[in-house]
């Protein structure tokens, strides 16, 4: 075979070319804003046994599944109205303290052509409000169907096609204008962000980094058996891998580790399970 022949020879195609979407160009341009902000880590295991045991009680007793997101949205709420830092922005030389702890959360719905995509739904004033309206919150929006569009969107579907085609420098001048801006944050996306995967990952560890657009941005992963000694017996407790990220511009290292250490000790309380109505 000659070399001219070799040079001229057609590849194989073993792939596919695929148009990027408005969605996840937006999603892209978002990501890419967000990731200069100062964060710090925290990768924390939670008792969660006496929480999970509750939740399955009430299922089997009342026939009621609790969502364990609308559990851990209350608890930061909860946490989140005691440390006011974590709900605070900062907008210049000024400090926003807001009122309201409202809640991000990941929730998976269903589009009208039956495919399931991530959608993001703001929980607000979680702190006001009892784990069975969270529940019912989230379960109500989850049966809704929409269009995929929309999945970002939020009402503006029709310039939503118009988007790829501005600059990039332009684009991400936009999103840095509403990450940057507090009031503009808090009404498009919460005050706190909450993902939880571990419905996806059952019966194995593991952490999951949250998205870090926000002062407090918290990931709950995998549950993962683990056994300890108690009065001389053997115990078997389940821990829920829980990564929390801070902003550092606004969260010293101490204050966040008291705020860490509240919220996984009323996640491993029943307190909000007993009476799932209350407030």
């Amino acid at each position: 075979m000659s070399l001219n022949h070799l040079i001229c020879m057609p590849k194989e195609k073993k792939y596919q070319k695929r148009k990027i979407s408005a969605n996840r160009q937006i999603l892209a341009d978002y990501n890419a804003v967000a990731s200069s902000m100062p964060m710090v880590y925290g990768l924390i295991e939670v008792d969660i046994t006496d929480s999970l045991a509750k939740i399955e009680e009430i299922r089997e007793k009342e026939n009621y599944k609790v969502s364990m997101t609308a559990f851990t949205a209350k608890c930061l709420g909860i946490t989140c109205q005691v440390n006011r830092p974590l709900n605070t922005f900062r907008k210049g030389r000024k400090l926003i303290v807001f009122d309201d702890v409202d809640v991000s959360v990941i929730i998976e719905i269903v589009t009208e052509t039956g495919k399931k995509v991530p959608y993001n739904y703001v929980i607000r004033n979680a702190d006001k409000k009892s784990v069975r309206t969270i529940t019912e919150e989230i379960r109500s929006y989850q049966d809704k169907k929409i269009e995929e569009r929309e999945q970002l969107a939020r009402g503006q579907t029709k310039y939503t096609s118009l988007y790829t085609l501005i600059p990039g420098f332009i684009r991400r001048w936009v999103i840095r204008r509403i990450i940057t801006n507090p009031y503009r944050l808090k009404k498009l996306a919460g005050t706190v962000g909450l993902t939880s995967m571990g419905m996806f990952i059952k019966g194995k560890g593991g952490w999951l980094i949250p998205f870090r657009d926000k002062t407090l941005n918290v990931s709950t992963g995998g549950i993962k058996n683990h056994v300890i000694i108690r009065d001389g017996k053997v115990e078997e407790r389940k821990l829920l891998c829980t990564a929390f990220m801070v902003n550092h511009d606004i969260i010293d290292g101490a204050p966040g580790a008291r705020f860490i250490a509240h919220v996984s000790e009323l996640m491993g309380q029943t307190t909000y399970l007993d009476d799932l109505d209350k407030i």
